[in-house]
C-alpha cells in the first residue's frame, strides 16, 4: 500500500450497519477511500473518504 491508493474500509465514525436498523449489531458498511498518510513505522494509515460533498479522514491499524 502507498499514498494515493484507493482502498476499501469499514469506518467507525460514519456510515451505518449493513442490512440492520439503527442500534443493531452487525458489520459496518464498506466505503472506498484514498490513503493519504502512512505512519513511518507502519503502525497505522489514514484514509480520506468523500461523503455528502465533504471529506472525512479515519485511521486504521497497520499497513493494510
Amino acid at each position: 500500500m502507498k499514498i494515493g491508493d484507493k482502498v476499501q474500509r469499514r469506518p467507525e465514525t460514519f456510515g451505518g450497519l449493513e442490512g440492520k436498523s439503527f442500534g443493531a449489531t452487525g458489520r459496518r458498511q464498506v466505503f472506498t477511500g484514498e490513503v493519504v498518510y502512512i505512519h513511518p513505522e507502519g503502525w497505522y494509515h489514514m484514509v480520506e473518504f468523500t461523503v455528502r460533498g465533504g471529506k472525512v479522514r479515519e485511521c486504521f491499524p497497520g499497513r493494510g
